[in-house]
């Protein structure tokens, strides 16, 4: 008597990339594709309808991000096992995710043969991270964390702001406020303003920035 399939419910918002894991994970015969959707809310709904062994999301959509399908998904399916697949590599997203608990991330740069594979040892109760993965979690261990400060004149930086006009808006100096800047540079490994920028919004530093 065959194994039963696992039911996996995709969730990502560009659908070749779907169609392509359907493509992969029927050809391994481990697994039944139950339902695909192009964004969060009407994945989160089709989990709560079907209960599926796990959901492949991705953890950057339009409407509703991985970290809170994850969330809800713990919350309706608490039996539903969730991995992430993702173009992605910021590490602060990625260690966030882990941290709540996700059971397994995967980049959408990895090694195909291997995503199968891997998805069913997560089904079968295991959390899995594949080397490039646990790289980057370990590098964001490792990064010195911005104060709340520093995240508030990102942000400035990021809106255009001059040092004089933080500074009057922040009630510090200016001479501070350069301080504070040669920090967050030295933190975040950046030479240059359009450097630190671009660093800023591939790690999400921007999108916490805008909470403090």
């Amino acid at each position: 008597m065959g194994q039963t399939a696992y039911s996996i419910i995709l969730v990502d918002d560009h659908d070749v990339v779907r169609q392509g894991i359907k493509m992969l994970l029927e050809n391994h015969g481990s697994f039944d594709v139950v339902a695909e959707c192009a964004d969060g809310g009407a994945g989160l709904e089709k989990a709560k309808q079907l209960v599926p062994d796990i959901i492949l999301l991705d953890i950057s959509m339009p409407d509703v991000t991985g970290i809170e399908i994850l969330e809800e998904v713990r919350r309706w399916c608490p039996e539903t096992r969730i991995a992430i697949l993702t173009g992605l590599t910021s590490r602060k997203l990625l260690a966030q995710a882990w941290e709540n608990g996700v059971d397994g991330i995967f980049l959408k740069t990895s090694n195909s043969r291997d995503l199968a594979h891997e998805l069913k040892l997560v089904c079968e109760g295991n959390r899995r991270l594949p080397p490039e993965v646990a790289e980057l979690l370990d590098e964001e261990k490792g990064q010195e964390k911005l104060t709340q400060r520093e995240a508030q004149i990102l942000f400035a930086i990021a809106r255009g702001e001059t040092n004089a006009t933080i500074a009057r808006r922040l009630g510090i100096s200016a001479n501070t406020v350069d301080n504070h800047r040669s920090n967050i540079m030295r933190k975040l490994g950046a030479h240059s303003v359009a450097e630190l920028l671009a660093l800023a919004l591939r790690e999400g530093l921007l999108d916490s920035a805008k909470q403090t």
